[in-house]
This record gives structure tokens, C-alpha cells and sequence, in this order.
């Protein structure tokens, strides 16, 4: 038998290395109480799964959602994360794709379940009570039609053991949020949820300890476009004070045609026999996905003008910056659709459908050094959809008074596999939230990397200046220059190499 002293030391060696699998944080939103568990480094409590709509569904579905409101249940248990929302299967077979390339086994990716009743969010926060935490809002991509609040890259731990409250929120998506029926009130549902989201913060994260007048909007792809949209917005007015922007802005350069979107749900709705929305309501999510899918097949889900949440033209709009002012972090990946080449570009081609004549003859003299086709290719689609959107932003918040830096992320992992996409669509991701995937090789010049962008995200959204001791000074952006900081092996500060292009194209 054990002595007193020895069952003392294997007690507190497990708590240390697994965290006691007796505390259970807890949170009460008025009378309802809210209880968690304990991350597994024994820093951070998690609540996952916590209502901020009612489901979705049956009368619900396509209705801007309902606020979800303590009263309806005394205790809630948010220790597991709740189903993703219904989707195709666009980033499951993305991530299995990058983890074949990368060497690792596709079948260890965990897939989660997908519903219709999925609006729930999922919050990080330090162990112990602390209160007026610096509240960062998480907002997923996957253009409009996938991904999930907790992909494995956006857990919240490594953030929350800051010192912060990092929140991660989903909202419908494909046609379940973006539907253009005419008994539809609006067909910007998605952007409906991530709204009433924010609401929710504003109204309970002080609840949590956080600061419910310090919150900054992180997002990513369709997540950076959403926050896009929430900046021009005026239903989203007073409900968040920063914005982190990485690798958006396609909205900018392909807006979404209301009705465009209009003949589309005509089309979608005659695929059945009945059509009314009363009818639709009935039929099952997986139908309606199914049919969805042939439908809207070459469509981008994107948030249209409905004269409440959207008003107007998005670039009009931040032209006329009729705009929140908010500060902005903004930037982009060096290789943004390397993940997206079979190997074959027709650049001719593609300046003859994307620019003018003139236009064309200037972008290939741009270009005339670069001899790999493949790369010239990524250059011009990366800056079409991602950098030229980018320093538009940057200057037009700017001369609304906010204060914006840019930046352009260029980092290659050290292995023959990552050469192939050098700085892909979502390689920041890992950085940012210090989530590092096995799969991919990460060696110390990743970690003193991740140390850097973390320090520069967090001082962002404590204080509003990515500026700090421990990290390269970070100029404001200013367009006669366009300063960028370059976040790679070294980070150095130079025009944007992309600035030309741009100017080139000028899109806006």
C-alpha cells in the first residue's frame, strides 16, 4: 500500500500533466449556469458549445436567427464542441489533401458532425478570475460554404494562456445562408449570425471576464471577407473596436450580383415540386444540400446588397467611408493559390478576361522577369483577390481616421514537400494560433516566427498598435509608399512587391 506521502506526489504529478479531472470551471449568465472543463495544460478553460441562437431549423430555417437568452435553461454543460454547420465536404477533403502532400496520414484527420443546428460558439479563457479581458472573435473561412469554428488550426489555447478571451463563431453557410428566395427577408442570413454573434459578446462576455469595449474581429479567407462586410455594415455599428484581416477580398473584385443570387434561388426552388418556402422549410437539410450543390454548383456564396445589413456596392461603400472606423491589421500570403494549379496556366488568357488591353501589356512587362509561368499566374490572381483589396482597405480606413498597418507573410517551411506551395492560402493560421499541425515540419525558426506574429496580433488587440518591445518596428500603412512588413525567416519592413500591380490594375 501507498504511504500518505507517495499518493500525495502521483495526485499532484497527474493534475500537472493532465489537469484534475475534478474542476470544472463554471460561468453564470444571469441565473443560468455554464459549466466547462480544463485544457489539458492546465491554464486555460474552455466552454464549447454555447448557445447564441436558437436552432435554425423547421420554421426557423432562413430566418435571420432568433437570440438565443439565458431564461430558457438553468444549466448548461459546454465541455464538448457542438456539430459544425451542414456543408460539402470542400475543406474536409482540403485538409486531407494537404496532409497527403505533407507526408502525414489523411486518416487521422478528425471530421466532425455536421447539422443545421450548429449555431453555438466555442470560448478560450485563463484559468483563475480575471477580469476586463481583451476579447479576440474568431471567423472562420472556407468560402461561405464550409470550414468550422474549431478546425484544428483556430483552438483558442495558446491565445487565451495570454492573458485573452479568444471566442470562435460559426454561421450558416452555402444556401442555408445565403438563400435569395423572395419570401426570404434577406439573403445575408450568414452575415445576420455573425452579427447577433457579436451581440452576444457585447451582451455576456463580461459574464466570462472579458471587456465587452475591447473587442477585436480576427478572420480569415471568408472570414476576412465577413469582417469586411462588418465593417461596412450598419447593423454591426459599436459591436467590435479592431479588425485583424488575413487573405480576403475577393468580395471587392467579384461582387456578388443581388440578382444574380435572385435567378439562382428561382432555379433552386423550381427543382421541386413545390416551391414555396413554406414547403422548402420541410424538406430535409441533406436534400437541400444535395440539390444545392448541383444548383449553385459554379457559385460563389457571397453577402449581396439587401438594403439592411448591406447597402450598396462593398468598394462604393468604403469609398464613401460610410464605414465603422476601426483600426486594421491587413495583409495576405506570398502564394495564395499555389494549393489551386494543376499545372497548367494560359496567363494570356487570363489578362484577356481579367484586364484590358493596355492593362495587359503593362502586367506582362511587370512580370517579364519572372520565368515560371506557375508563379507569374499566382502573383496576378493573388494580387487581384487578396493584396490589391488589401492596401484599397488599408487606405480607406486610414482616411476614415483609423490607424492600419499591412502585412505580407512569405514564410516556406524547411522541407522539399512545403517548396511545392511555398506560402499557401491559410499557412499564416498556425502562426497566428500557435496550433502547429504534426504533420507539417516545424523547426525552431516556426516557433521564434509564431512568437513574432503572436506578439504583434495580441498587442493589436490589447491596445490597438501591433508595436511592442520584443518585435521589429511595424510603420502605419501609407500609400505613397506602401508600407508592408514582411513576415518570413527575417522580418523587414519594404513596399509592397505586389504595389505595381495594383496600381496597374486599378480596380477600385
Amino acid at each position: 500500500m501507498l504511504n500518505t506521502f507517495a499518493r500525495i506526489v502521483i495526485i499532484l504529478f497527474t493534475v500537472g500533466v493532465y489537469g484534475s479531472t475534478d474542476y470544472h470551471p463554471t460561468a453564470f449568465i444571469k441565473d443560468t449556469k455554464l459549466i466547462g472543463s480544463l485544457h489539458q495544460n492546465n491554464e486555460v478553460e474552455m466552454f464549447l458549445g454555447i448557445p447564441y441562437a436558437l436552432p435554425p431549423i423547421n420554421d426557423l430555417r432562413w430566418e435571420t436567427p432568433v437570440a438565443w437568452t439565458p431564461k430558457n435553461k438553468k444549466e448548461i454543460i459546454a465541455n464538448k464542441f457542438k456539430p459544425a454547420c451542414i456543408q460539402n465536404q470542400r475543406i474536409v477533403n482540403w485538409y486531407k489533401r494537404l496532409i497527403l502532400d505533407f507526408g502525414g496520414d489523411p486518416g487521422t484527420f478528425d471530421i466532425p458532425e455536421f447539422s443545421e443546428d450548429c449555431l453555438y460558439l466555442n470560448l478560450w479563457r485563463p484559468r483563475g478570475l480575471e477580469n476586463n479581458l481583451p476579447v479576440i472573435v474568431y471567423i472562420h473561412g472556407g468560402s461561405n460554404k464550409a470550414g468550422w469554428a474549431y478546425e484544428p488550426n483556430y483552438l483558442g489555447h495558446n491565445i487565451a494562456n495570454k492573458g485573452f478571451i479568444l471566442i470562435s463563431i460559426p454561421y450558416r453557410l452555402g444556401i442555408f445562408g445565403f438563400f435569395s428566395h423572395p419570401d426570404v427577408e434577406s439573403p445575408n442570413l450568414a452575415l445576420y449570425d455573425q452579427i447577433l454573434a457579436l451581440e452576444w459578446i457585447q451582451k455576456y462576455v463580461s459574464f466570462f471576464g472579458g471587456d465587452p469595449s475591447n473587442v477585436t474581429l480576427v478572420g480569415e479567407s471568408a472570414g476576412a471577407g465577413g469582417i469586411s462586410h462588418l465593417i461596412a455594415s450598419p447593423l454591426s455599428k459599436n459591436l467590435f473596436h479592431k479588425a485583424i484581416h488575413q487573405s480576403g477580398g475577393s468580395s471587392f473584385t467579384y461582387p456578388t450580383s443581388a440578382l444574380d443570387v435572385k435567378k439562382l434561388a428561382n432555379s433552386f426552388a423550381n427543382s421541386f415540386e413545390d416551391p414555396s418556402l413554406k414547403n422548402l422549410k420541410n424538406v430535409s437539410a441533406e436534400e437541400i444540400l444535395e440539390v444545392s450543390e448541383e444548383v449553385y454548383a459554379e457559385h460563389y456564396f457571397n453577402y449581396v446588397d439587401d438594403g439592411f445589413s448591406m447597402i450598396g456596392n462593398l468598394s462604393n461603400t468604403f469609398k464613401s467611408r460610410n464605414v465603422e472606423k476601426v483600426d486594421l491589421l491587413i495583409g495576405s500570403n506570398n502564394d495564395e493559390w499555389s494549393l489551386y494549379f494543376d499545372g497548367n496556366v494560359d496567363i494570356s488568357l487570363w489578362l484577356d478576361e481579367e484586364t484590358t488591353p493596355e492593362k495587359k501589356i503593362k502586367l506582362l512587362h511587370l512580370l517579364d522577369d519572372i520565368k515560371d509561368p506557375v508563379r507569374k499566374m499566382d502573383l496576378l490572381i493573388t494580387a487581384k483577390n487578396f493584396v490589391c483589396p488589401s492596401l484599397f482597405m488599408a487606405e480607406e480606413l486610414r482616411k476614415k481616421g483609423g490607424k492600419t498597418w499591412v502585412y505580407q507573410f512569405n514564410r516556406v517551411r524547411d522541407s522539399e514537400l512545403a517548396k511545392k506551395y511555398g506560402a499557401f492560402h491559410g499557412a499564416e493560421l498556425p502562426y497566428v494560433f500557435d496550433t502547429h499541425d504534426e504533420w507539417l515540419p516545424t523547426n525552431e525558426t516556426d516557433k521564434e516566427l509564431t512568437r513574432e506574429i503572436q506578439s504583434y496580433w495580441l498587442s493589436f488587440a490589447q491596445t490597438g498598435n501591433p508595436n511592442n518591445d520584443d518585435a521589429v518596428p511595424w510603420p502605419e500603412y501609407d500609400s505613397s509608399n506602401d508600407s508592408t512588413l514582411v513576415l518570413d525567416d527575417e522580418i523587414y519592413q519594404r513596399s509592397h512587391e505586389s504595389s505595381e500591380i495594383c496600381k496597374v490594375m486599378d480596380l477600385f
